[in-house]
């Protein structure tokens, strides 16, 4: 396989580099930061969370003639601490099982007009053992700000599932904030903005 699309990258890299600035949306909660030219991105090993607890919360088996309940979980295991930005890919780990995210409560973190979209093992482990890293769903958290909504539903329509787990891996990056000179005309930020990331409104 030779592809050429920026997709299909064999290493996950930081977005942020000592010195450069962040836009974090929505704007009028929070604003521009900085990474300060003395502090450096850090590695965040991966974080393994089961939406299911074995013999006590299960999935019920898919039905072929419409769609199970989901368990759905506020998952603040993610959360990072105050002031630091945190780029995390997933991985679905268990077959049979499919998640949705949401980004906060309600609003489909990946979504398009047919509405959320979901990923599972199938898709990412592929993506994962053929270093195609760009295309693994990819979600930003702010602190403990807007903690994801993770829902799991089952897609096997034979066994009961009680693993529901997906791991999250990727990169911290601790922040100042920084009051933005504005062009006066233009209302454009006078420093380069290196990145701008949403990571859902506050409820």
């Amino acid at each position: 396989m030779n592809l050429t699309s920026l997709l299909n990258k064999e290493t996950i890299s930081p977005l942020l580099k000592p010195g450069q600035f962040v836009r974090i949306e929505p704007y009028n909660q929070y604003g521009y930061f900085q990474l300060p030219r003395n502090s450096t991105p850090e590695v965040l090993p991966p974080v393994r969370v089961n939406l299911a607890t074995p013999f006590t919360t299960s999935l019920s088996a898919a039905i072929d003639t419409g769609q199970t309940s989901p368990i759905s979980t506020k998952v603040t295991a993610l959360d990072m601490q105050d002031l630091t930005l945190a780029q995390y890919k997933l991985v679905a780990l268990d077959p049979g099982v499919r998640f949705e995210v949401y980004q906060p409560n309600t609003v489909a973190r990946f979504a398009n007009r047919a509405g959320p979209i979901s990923f599972d093992q199938g898709s990412t482990m592929y993506f994962l053992e053929n270093q195609m890293f760009g295309c693994l769903p990819e979600l930003f958290l702010f602190a403990d700000k807007t903690p994801p909504t993770i829902k799991a539903y089952s897609i096997d329509l034979d066994v009961v599932q009680f693993f529901a787990r997906f791991v999250a891996f990727g990169y911290k990056y601790p922040l100042e904030f920084k009051e933005m000179p504005l062009d006066k005309e233009t209302k454009q930020p006078l420093e380069p903005i290196a990145l701008t990331v949403k990571v859902g409104e506050r409820t």
